[in-house]
């Protein structure tokens, strides 16, 4: 929206009646105001007209790093860690076939949000299979050296044509975006379509 004052009072009026007729509250404390094209001055008078907190760019919102540029490799590192925190949680009292279903329902699930949205770096997608080969054949043991029973492409292939089946996360994300392109050719009634 214009960074106009006048504009947040029917904001707010708005949120203020959503409020009272949901019993939903918004808490503008825990709200931020991002800038662009904004002077310093007139930021600190919308952010204390609307109640908010101000905020910059870059920044994450719902776990999808949002800028005006492309994403680096970097902005990317909370999902990276998230998936190594997930490999030391599961338990190790699992067999090879327990490991793989827990490597296609769980490793394989967390990033396929931020590939809905994003073409994700092929960095960040070899530092991810990394972490879902250790787990699919050493298990939780960080530290173990035992080596792979098979190659990660092997594993990738479907059931039927003598693999694990193993998403490949690579053509997992542009199978995502590709669905989006679809709604966006097929002018779907959709309101970002629209809105594009």
């Amino acid at each position: 929206m214009e960074a106009d004052a006048r504009q947040l009072f029917f904001l707010k009026a708005i949120l203020n009646s959503f409020a009272e007729s949901t019993g939903l509250k918004v808490n503008y404390s825990e709200s931020m105001m991002v800038p662009i094209n904004v002077s310093d001055e007139q930021l600190d008078i919308l952010a204390q007209t609307f109640g908010c907190s101000k905020g910059s760019l870059p920044f994450t919102y719902i776990g999808l790093p949002l800028s005006i540029t492309r994403p680096s490799v970097a902005d990317y590192w909370p999902l990276v860690s998230k998936c190594e925190r997930r490999l030391s949680s599961v338990s190790s009292f699992l067999n090879e076939a327990g490991r793989l279903q827990i490597t296609n329902a769980v490793l394989t699930a967390l990033p396929t949000y931020a590939m809905c949205t994003f073409l994700l770096p092929k960095t960040v997608i070899k530092q991810i299979d990394k972490f879902r080969k250790h787990y699919l054949w050493r298990g939780s043991d960080m530290n173990s050296k035992k080596p792979a029973k098979a190659a990660w492409p092997l594993v990738c292939l479907p059931k039927d044509s003598v693999g694990l089946g193993a998403l490949n996360l690579y053509i997992q994300n542009v199978s995502l975006l590709l669905k989006q392109l679809h709604k966006f050719y097929n002018n779907l009634d959709i309101p970002w379509v629209q809105l594009i």
